[in-house]
């Protein structure tokens, strides 16, 4: 059968009128879901061009802005996901207080940069990126933790609030390189977690050396 349904050559039957208009509404529905797989594979070659022709030069900086009441402890990161060797990945750990603004992180400029995500956890640990005097376990996950705990206590940063899903960025895609990425965390009860991670980001905020 071919894709419009349409059989072999032979005897038809009184029934065959009917039958070959919903082989041919079928055909239809399959040729348009088919134009629709063509069009998303299209769009991920372009993603995927894009993010491994852009430039790689320099560095980026990310800004966090908490719009919450709640702390929030985190770990973000830039790296190459195409380097499965794995590459190292310039990893760092913030934790932001409620409604309060950080100061700007400068991280190598990668093809990937993320904040709490799974490819994120899974980079530091193929890489040992954890092991340091100053990692802090409760700011380690795929998740962002928002928390209202005093913050000289042992639970200052496990989220007796909630969370919020991380959120990864493409070179190329979202941003390029002397960029600065702003992720801003939200309330949002229909979030899963009670929590969201907005961004933007500012062209060319860093000046070309």
């Amino acid at each position: 059968m071919s894709l419009f349904g349409c059989g072999a050559a032979g005897g038809r039957d009184a029934g065959e009128p009917m039958m070959k208009r919903r082989r041919v509404a079928i055909g239809v529905g399959l040729f348009a879901g088919a134009a629709g797989v063509v069009l998303a594979l299209a769009a991920c070659t372009r993603t995927l061009i894009l993010n491994q022709t852009k430039e790689r030069t320099g560095n980026i900086t990310v800004v966090f802005v908490n719009n919450t009441d709640a702390d929030a402890s985190f770990s973000f990161g830039t790296w190459n996901a195409w380097d499965r060797s794995p590459g190292a990945i310039d990893f760092q750990q913030n934790t932001v207080p409620a409604h309060t603004v950080s100061d700007a992180a400068t991280l190598t400029c990668e093809r990937n940069a993320a904040i709490g995500t799974d490819d994120l956890v899974e980079r530091v640990l193929a890489t040992s990126a954890d092991d340091t005097d100053t990692f802090d376990p409760e700011a380690f996950d795929s998740v962002v933790h928002f928390s209202r705990a005093e913050g000289t206590s042992s639970a200052g940063e496990l989220p007796t609030e909630g969370t919020a899903l991380g959120l990864e960025v493409l070179l190329g895609i979202d941003y390029s390189c002397e960029d600065q990425i702003i992720f801003t965390f939200n309330a949002d009860p229909d979030a899963p977690g009670g929590f969201r991670i907005d961004f933007e980001v500012i062209q060319d905020a860093l000046p070309n050396e």
